[in-house]
């Protein structure tokens, strides 16, 4: 009779795992490399950021009778406001190249955009951080989710445009083709501006109330309901504003055909890619004294 010899098999289960580096040395000092680990973090978890999303979206509409139709009331609320105003005469506004209800419309969506892409990251992490303390998933795939969230709320948004446009008899520009890449660009910098500031963010809520006071200010300061002014002090800080070409060149791609303000649309664009690359280092540079600082 035989017996079998007992099999060791720990090296065998050794290099099944990950491995794990620790250094001493800065990861700043490698910046490529971090930014690599954290695309290579973000796809291993990109299961676990449509789960994510599929149960925040249907959270968040589960307990509600209208549903998605309180997507639509912000911009419909924002537009009828200033239509009713402007058509009053409480305020003067220029002559806009469309209809001013389209005009309005379209602005508010577009600052709408850059405003949820702005509060997103840093909600999302603190929804988040009680899970990936404790377990080894990346932080940045909750971002990625609340991301995905505002991107859906503006698809359906965007259908609000089709009864006005056959109302008011706007025609499609040949341009409207890059409308979705304006979109596209405004969600890009909202979102760079919002992991900026995660990591003070998330330390004082301090921070959190000056953004949500500051967004409805700078609506005003963007020409979202009325078309950029030309001269006197107002018109320089309008022009000088960097969301200006970001509001004229998605809203003229749209409805005009062309704009003036693309190529400093662009450059915005660029710079907002770079920002967010930095940003998203930082934040991983910094988590760990995140963590320590918030008590987990």
């Amino acid at each position: 009779m035989s017996t079998a010899e007992p099999q060791d098999r720990t090296g065998e289960g050794v290099e099944q795992l990950p491995l794990t580096v620790y250094s001493a040395a800065s990861p700043l000092r490698y910046p490529l490399q971090l930014t690599g680990e954290i695309l290579a973090d973000v796809w291993r978890c990109r299961e676990l950021i449509w789960i994510l999303f599929t149960r925040d979206l249907k959270a968040q509409y589960r307990q509600s009778y209208l549903g998605f139709v309180w997507i639509f009331v912000p911009i419909i609320s924002t537009t009828l406001i200033w239509v009713f105003l402007n058509s009053m005469r409480v305020i003067k506004v220029a002559d806009t190249p469309i209809p001013y209800p389209a005009y309005v419309m379209i602005g508010s969506m577009i600052w709408g955009v850059f405003a949820a892409s702005v509060n997103e990251p840093l909600t999302a992490f603190n929804a988040g951080r009680d899970v990936f303390t404790k377990l080894k998933v990346s932080p940045e795939i909750f971002i990625l989710s609340g991301v995905g969230r505002v991107v859906f709320d503006l698809m359906i948004r965007l259908l609000v445009l089709v009864p006005v446009f056959v109302v008011l008899k706007i025609i499609p520009a040949s341009t409207a083709w890059l409308f979705p890449i304006g979109l596209g660009c405004t969600v890009l910098i909202g979102v760079s501006v919002g992991v900026l500031i995660i990591p003070i963010g998330s330390l004082y809520t301090d921070v959190n109330r000056m953004v949500a006071a500051a967004l409805p200010f700078g609506m005003y300061l963007a020409p979202v309901v009325y078309p950029p002014p030309t001269g006197g002090w107002a018109g320089t800080l309008v022009q000088w504003n960097p969301l200006t070409a970001v509001v004229v060149t998605t809203r003229d791609w749209l409805t005009l055909g062309h704009s003036s303000y693309a190529s400093a649309m662009v450059i915005t664009a660029v710079l907002a890619l770079i920002a967010l690359v930095l940003g998203l280092i930082i934040f991983r540079v910094v988590l760990p004294h995140l963590i320590e600082r918030m008590g987990m």
